[in-house]
């Protein structure tokens, strides 16, 4: 098995890309693979030295693989000589995900595969946030624990925040900053005290001096958190309290008030 470069070269159609990741420099990096009688031969290339042309799906614009920073928000297909660049890479390792996060940045730009196997970019705006690594419902508390994604590392202390989205007033507990790593608590009874509806939705940030950053879990490959993860609920008299996943991958807590058993 050889792994030496091959410049201005891309492997026969039989070849395919064996990974193919974008980078903490918003690189695309493939490697190819190309069978050679009965040997599987591996070539690294930066897409500056071949010719893979990206697609914009909505709106048909092309460009070249060499600049990401000059894509458009959006879905990008890759292909060579017209040809749909087949890839093996799902595109997902959460430690270069973690690696990327730890940018500042303004945009994410994410490699994929598709359903049909072949290779995909996804580009999005992002603002910094807290990626949430655990979360605790347990003994009259939410408590979480996450880091820094996409923003500067901060220290100090600060707060964690419950916002509900209509009606009561924020609630807070104690929450501290350590570079990336964040650690915070919330008890459930201020919210469930100023319940006045039978459904409340509060949305949940970290915040230090007056800046809120949200709560959420975006750099893993679970998709549709809200129906698949599933936090243990909590009472406060009629009131139960369970923490949950938005459709935007967001936390939030719920709070609705149960009728009383006859």
């Amino acid at each position: 098995m050889s792994t030496e470069a091959r410049q201005g070269v891309v492997p026969h159609a039989r070849g395919r890309a064996v990974t193919s990741r974008v980078g903490d420099d918003d690189r695309l990096r493939v490697e190819w693979s190309e069978l050679a009688d009965t040997e599987i031969v591996l070539r690294h290339l930066e897409p500056a030295d071949t010719e893979i042309v990206l697609r914009h799906v909505e709106t048909g614009e092309e460009r070249g693989a060499s600049d990401l920073t000059v894509l458009s928000v959006g879905i990008w297909m890759a292909s060579y000589r017209g040809e749909p660049v087949a890839t093996d890479d799902p595109g997902f390792s959460l430690d270069g995900l973690w690696s990327y996060a730890e940018t500042r940045r303004n945009r994410e730009i994410r490699a994929f595969r598709t359903s049909l196997g072949t290779l995909g970019l996804r580009v999005r705006e992002v603002e910094p946030y807290v990626e949430v690594i655990r979360v605790i419902a347990d003994d009259g508390v939410i408590a979480v624990e996450g880091a820094v994604a996409y923003g500067d590392p901060i220290r100090g202390e600060a707060r964690l925040v419950a916002v509900a989205r209509r009606g009561p007033e924020p609630v807070s507990g104690p929450a501290t900053f350590q570079g990336r790593w964040v650690e915070g608590a919330i008890e459930i009874a201020p919210m469930a005290e100023a319940q006045v509806r039978r459904r409340v939705f509060w949305d949940l940030y970290a915040e230090i001096s007056g800046v809120r950053l949200p709560l959420a879990t975006r750099l893993d490959d679970i998709t549709d958190k809200k129906i698949k993860v599933r936090f243990p609920a909590q009472h406060v008299g009629q009131v139960r309290v369970r923490p949950y996943y938005t459709e935007t991958d967001g936390l939030a807590v719920a709070l609705s008030v149960e009728e009383e058993k006859p």
